[in-house]
């Protein structure tokens, strides 16, 4: 990627995320990671790379990101950057929509990416992007048409409406619209029932203009994202099965009135030198990440010991702590970056990859742990599917 064009990555990650609240390889039977056989089928068993579980890493099995991580489809090359930014850039076999939407009293659009094989989708994954973020860059950076075909998922991204949703105006000025400071809520004092009404009228859109009506749902929020996926979880666990919060967190007050129907599963995915958003909190001002895994696991009437295993990374360690019980099938799991920072693990960003450099605005920016195909089957996981 030239240099202009990674100075421009940066400039525009900057801007969006600083205000938010080769070939497949097999083991050798026999080998550590090899996963043998079902004793009961004598078939061979799915690997780390078609499931990736926190049993199978603490097995031993060859867990590697890299093995899954554009294998099925090619990052976007630098020069499609300034394109990246308003397109979705689908690869083979991925076909691409926009679709208007009206919900809470918001009129915005989603964009729903799908395999081009047709069929039924294995889940349905709501993708919530970070502050200021367009949708199409979103889906970009997160690779989520790599995730459509690899996992047969009818990914859904709605555009955050812009900050006029957020903040009265006075009297006789016009909303602001569109992609302007586009951003979700943060906090109870802010028209949450609102932005839940609108991500309800789209998965009920999608489902029904997709044929994925008894499809699983799961939520997945980066930075910003991440509030409005627990808000999702805690005012619509009739409907959603797990969330994925990557980078992001929820305030005290928001915790405290989190009541959920039923159990929700619930992945976390964080740095531990975060900068923006600290992984132990800050100055008891914010909550510390791990603080959300315990109370899921108390929403969760999580029963047992919690799990530990460690994936061992290039660049560092990812530490997975999941707890494996909990009623309804769900599961709650905590994956700490050790000496991560503030991002998308497996993003396309690549802000100075071509120095060879895995430092970003916000960090280090680690690819030890791939938040779009694993952080999906940690969804599955959680979610108990």
């Amino acid at each position: 990627m030239p240099l202009l064009n990674r100075l421009v990555v940066a400039t525009g990650l900057l801007i969006g995320l600083a205000g938010c609240g080769g070939g497949s390889s097999t083991n050798a039977p026999g080998s550590p990671g090899d996963p043998g056989t079902d004793p009961g089928s004598g078939e061979p068993r799915a690997t780390c790379q078609q499931d990736f579980t926190p049993e199978r890493v603490a097995a031993g099995e060859n867990c590697d990101p890299n093995l899954n991580r554009t294998q099925f489809c090619p990052l976007v090359p630098g020069a499609e950057y300034l394109r990246s930014r308003s397109e979705v850039i689908a690869c083979d076999g991925v076909t691409v929509s926009k679709h208007p939407i009206v919900g809470g009293g918001f009129q915005t659009d989603y964009i729903a990416i799908r395999s081009s094989a047709g069929g039924a989708p294995s889940a349905v994954y709501l993708a919530l992007h970070y502050l200021g973020a367009s949708a199409d860059y979103q889906a970009n950076l997160t690779r989520l048409s790599e995730l459509a075909k690899a996992r047969n998922v009818l990914v859904v991204v709605p555009q955050a409406p812009g900050i006029g949703g957020l903040l009265p105006l006075p009297d006789g000025l016009p909303p602001v619209d569109g992609n302007f400071l586009a951003r979700w809520p943060t906090a109870l004092s802010q028209p949450v029932e609102s932005y839940l009404q609108l991500l309800d009228a789209t998965v009920a859109d999608a489902r029904v203009r997709f044929g994925a009506g008894s499809a699983p749902l799961y939520a997945a929020g980066l930075s910003n994202g991440v509030p409005m996926a627990y808000f999702y979880a805690c005012g619509r666990a009739d409907r959603v099965d797990a969330i994925l919060a990557v980078a992001g967190n929820q305030n005290n007050e928001s915790a405290s009135a989190c009541q959920p129907s039923r159990a929700v599963g619930l992945v976390i995915i964080h740095g531990t030198a975060d900068p923006i958003i600290a992984y132990g909190g800050l100055l008891g001002l914010t909550r510390p990440i791990p603080t959300n895994f315990e109370d899921f696991k108390a929403l969760n009437q999580c029963v047992g010991s919690d799990g530990e295993a460690t994936l061992v990374g290039a660049q560092g360690d990812v530490r997975l702590d999941f707890a494996p019980d909990c009623a309804g099938g769900r599961r709650v799991v905590l994956a700490s970056l050790l000496g991560g920072g503030h991002n998308w693990p497996g993003d396309d960003s690549g802000l100075l990859l071509g120095l060879d450099l895995p430092v970003g605005p916000f960090g280090p920016a680690r690819n030890d742990i791939d938040a779009t195909i694993q952080g999906f089957d940690l969804l599955r996981y959680a979610a108990g599917d």
